[in-house]
């Protein structure tokens, strides 16, 4: 599986874009983190590489077919898509709403059958909630909502995750149990990634490759240790960082650290 991005524009106005000329691509068993600060346009892009949002120039491809001649549900089938977690409003169960990622398998009014539910079970598993199976979206705390949100794009049996800003709001454990799910997918189940995500440092931990999107739209893409460097957060967060090694027991960990405004 390749996802690729070619020269991709997108402006809500039309006398400014946004986002102008961004390129990058993914290979299997692979993970892309999307670093910028707020307001930049991460999630706009998010939006115009699924399609839900038109791109205003270049495209987006899949296995070099372009995303705007696929049909719907073959699009769905690869590609899973997982939103920042929120709150649920309505009374699905933990299994009722990961179900919902089979859709894309279904046909119109078609009903989950044993096989789907199986599979959703087996999601639940592989992210390891499977415990929370019966309890509703509206009884669960964020972090775990946030893995039942995995677990449903998992439950489509896509080629690539694409996740926005999945550690936010979450605290340190649930950070990690996320960030370790997004490796394990990637590492033993061959299942690629695109990560939006405010940390440069998570970014270093666990992708192979890095985009910074910066305030003019435009983007730096590359491997992450080439890609996030001191200059470059700089530019991009408006912040002076220090970027330092610590040294652990079984490696080390890199720290990224804002010390002063520009």
């Amino acid at each position: 599986m390749t996802f690729e991005v070619v020269n991709g524009s997108f402006g809500y106005d039309k006398s400014r874009d946004i986002l102008k000329n961004i390129s990058f691509k993914v290979e299997q068993d692979t993970v892309l983190t999307i670093l910028g600060s707020n307001g930049v346009g991460k999630t706009t892009l998010v939006k115009c590489m699924l399609g839900l949002l038109k791109w205003t120039g270049g495209q987006t491809l899949l296995d070099g077919v372009p995303v705007s001649q696929m049909k719907y549900t073959d699009f769905w089938k690869k590609i899973g898509y997982v939103p920042q977690a929120k709150l649920s409003a309505f009374a699905y169960t933990v299994e009722e709403m990961v179900l919902l990622g089979r859709n894309a398998h279904l046909k119109m009014a078609e009903l989950p059958g044993e096989r789907d539910r199986q599979i959703a079970l087996d999601a639940l598993d592989c992210i390891g909630v499977k415990h929370l199976q019966h309890k509703l979206c509206s009884k669960i705390s964020g972090g775990e909502l946030q893995m039942v949100l995995i677990a449903r794009a998992l439950a489509a049996e896509p080629a690539l995750l694409i996740l926005d800003e999945p550690e936010a709001n979450l605290d340190f454990r649930n950070q990690l149990i996320v960030l370790n799910t997004i490796q394990h997918l990637s590492k033993e189940k061959h299942i690629s990634s695109i990560v939006n995500t405010h940390y440069p440092e998570h970014a270093i931990s666990i992708s192979d490759d890095t985009l910074i999107l910066q305030g003019n739209g435009s983007c730096t893409w590359g491997p992450t240790r080439e890609v996030i460097t001191e200059p470059l957060l700089r530019e991009a967060f408006g912040v002076n960082v220090k970027i330092a090694d610590i040294p652990l027991e079984h490696g080390s960990y890199t720290c990224v650290m804002p010390v002063a405004l520009l």
